[in-house]
């Protein structure tokens, strides 16, 4: 008996970590319409976009801003994340705890791309809704074709 406890454990920590590494795995996966970085630092998308001095100040404004908030909430999913992958590692792992543990992880994922959402928004204001569509179009077909 004490066998086929030990099996359905191991089944089940198998399932939650294969849940997890699913999740980070689409995590990874989704990609921003706009190119990753600093691109306003870019010369030729300067030119392209005709930004003006201002824009540049205030898109390096925005990003430093939402940078630190990034960065702590980048810190927060990995520590949900490690509570997680605590909790389930555990032999006498309580259900209801996981489930809400993951509900935890969930938030802070979801927090951070509302954070990421709202720099794209950012974006769109500082340079209109026009030059923005044009930096859409300039963003690597790689990326865009994750979507």
């Amino acid at each position: 008996m004490d066998k086929n406890k030990g099996l359905t454990m191991f089944r089940s920590m198998c399932g939650w970590i294969l849940i997890i590494g699913l999740m980070a795995l689409a995590t990874a996966a989704q990609a921003q319409d706009v190119p990753a970085g600093r691109w306003w630092h870019s010369p030729q998308v300067v030119q392209q976009l005709q930004l003006t001095d201002g824009e540049v100040s205030q898109l390096e404004q925005a990003f430093e801003s939402s940078r630190i908030k990034m960065i702590q909430l980048k810190t927060q999913v990995e520590a949900e994340r490690f509570k997680l992958q605590t909790m389930i590692e555990k032999h006498n792992a309580d259900d209801a705890a996981i489930k809400a543990q993951h509900n935890s992880l969930e938030a802070a994922r979801s927090a951070l791309a509302d954070e990421r959402f709202a720099f794209m928004i950012k974006t769109r204001d500082i340079i209109g809704n026009a030059r923005f569509q044009q930096l859409v179009n300039m963003a690597p077909t790689g990326r865009k074709g994750n979507r």
